[in-house]
């Protein structure tokens, strides 16, 4: 369960840093690719707390599932 959370976890990363480099980058060219892009963005990191907290939630003091 923890290997599955950990790539979940990587590929959240991994579309956060993309999305990141995309809207850094400049190419952006209108408003409604940059809302989207920011929505996009805001979803990643949303999902990426949502994992960590329920790994949390479901780990106890030693790392063990519960």
């Amino acid at each position: 369960m923890l290997e599955f959370a950990d790539l979940v976890l990587k590929e959240i990363r991994t579309l956060r840093h993309s999305a990141e480099e995309i809207i850094l980058s400049g190419t952006i060219t209108d408003i409604e690719r940059y809302r989207f892009m920011m929505g996009r963005l805001e979803g990643l990191k949303l999902a990426e707390e949502s994992v960590k907290e329920l790994l949390k939630a479901r780990t106890d003091d030693d790392g063990f599932i519960t």
